[in-house]
């Protein structure tokens, strides 16, 4: 065989070609495969947090009045609303009742915290102190509203990629439906 037809042979031989390939798309498809599960991931907790925090508000607030047996029931509630995921010692959620008396600023008249062992503050406020209300919202007077934070650390399960570990914060608000909730439950 000559040189030239050697030389030929070698361009026109595709043995081999398809693990080149592969070698070449490998690493891409790995990033778009773990990369897509992180961040469907990172959603779907995203989700849970927001349907936590709703179910929280909405259970609350059909209530005339809160014992702590309750709140802790209602707190393992949401512990399943989170499932398959775990609240865990990565988050809480923390309840607030805020009253707004007369022309003073709304006040936190009682708060609870459950659901996981992540100790958070309130962004709301502490109780008995004036309540910072997300999104500028303003009560009138005389007006309640039970207020659910859910705090949530993320952590990805394969670290170094683009969605790294955060603070996730997911709150609803309700008004109650059966009467004022300001009293701390006994």
């Amino acid at each position: 065989m000559t040189r030239s037809a050697h030389k030929r042979q070698l361009w026109t031989d595709d043995k081999g070609a398809a693990v080149i390939e592969l070698a070449l798309t490998l690493p891409l498809l790995l990033l778009l495969f773990f990369g897509g599960f992180e961040l469907t991931r990172f959603i779907l907790i995203t989700h849970k947090l927001e349907k936590a925090a709703y179910t929280v508000s909405d259970v609350v607030a059909q209530q005339t009045s809160v014992t702590m047996s309750q709140l802790e029931q209602i707190m393992s509630a949401a512990s399943e609303v989170m499932k398959p995921y775990e609240i865990g010692d990565k988050g809480t959620i923390v309840l607030s009742s805020v009253y707004q008396n007369g022309s003073d600023l709304p006040t936190v008249q009682w708060q609870y915290a459950g659901g996981g062992t992540l100790t958070h503050a309130s962004n709301i406020g502490v109780v008995g102190g004036p309540a910072a209300l997300p999104g500028g919202l303003t009560l009138n007077d005389k007006d309640n509203i039970i207020v659910t934070e859910v705090f949530y650390t993320f952590e990805p399960l394969f670290p170094g990629w683009e969605i790294g570990a955060s603070n996730l914060y997911k709150y609803a608000i309700f008004k109650p439906r059966l009467g004022a909730l300001t009293t701390a439950p006994n």
